[in-house]
């Protein structure tokens, strides 16, 4: 069996015992990971000092090592995130995965890279929908950021914003309800950070199909392993 070395780059801190617990059971055997993030030298407090989000700003959400989340300026981190990219090359990575569903530029690298932000929107894009298109995030201050990232593709757009580091399955049962009551015709969960488990949950109450980053960046990776 030939081996491929993977490199996970979170936005938060590695490891990503929450990503990795999921994906794990269900990626190709052959999958070498390694993991970096890009907030793996910050305290909590460097963080809330020197990345807060200024006005105007767009702000991304991640999670620490302890499993706490913690928000940030998706500006202020781009920096850090080429900065462990090279690290990963340097430890032998033959791909490497933005373990963040956000926008971001094209980074440089002697490997490729896969966005799953890119990966979404393709999906999204190759089923036409005569619905609306719920989209899971996790801050209310993303919400006008969601709503043009999605609506631009031509979709009216159905937006819950829900943490998935702090909320409950209640609330993601509730929010499931409210898209249905939409008449929504897909769910995206927009965030790494959303579990299989809440994937289910969702699904199973609102009866649309649901496109999860998680699942998607396993698939692509089988894909290219197998």
């Amino acid at each position: 069996m030939v081996g491929m070395r993977v490199g996970f780059l979170t936005i938060g801190q590695s490891p990503r015992t929450d990503v990795m617990s999921d994906l794990a059971p269900i990626l190709h055997p052959s999958i070498e990971v390694l993991e970096k993030g890009a907030l793996d030298d910050f305290s909590r407090e460097e963080v809330e000092e020197k990345l807060r989000p200024e006005p105007g700003m767009t702000v991304y959400v991640s999670r620490m090592r302890d499993g706490t989340q913690v928000s940030f300026a998706k500006e202020k981190i781009i920096g850090l995130m080429q900065e462990k990219i090279k690290m990963l090359e340097d430890m032998g990575a033959e791909i490497i995965v933005i373990l963040c569903s956000g926008e971001f530029p094209e980074f440089k690298s002697s490997v490729p890279i896969i966005y799953p932000d890119k990966l979404l929107k393709g999906v999204v894009q190759g089923v036409r929908l005569r619905k609306p298109l719920g989209v899971f995030i996790p801050l209310q201050e993303q919400r006008k950021y969601a709503e043009e990232k999605w609506g631009g593709l031509g979709y009216e757009v159905v937006v819950e914003t829900l943490s998935p580091y702090q909320g409950s399955l209640d609330e993601f049962i509730g929010a499931a309800r409210r898209m249905a009551s939409r008449d929504v015709g897909m769910v995206v969960m927009d965030c790494v950070g959303y579990t299989f488990m809440q994937k289910r949950a969702v699904r199973s109450i609102s009866g649309r199909p649901v496109v999860l980053t998680r699942g998607i960046i396993a698939r692509v990776l089988n894909e290219m392993a197998e």
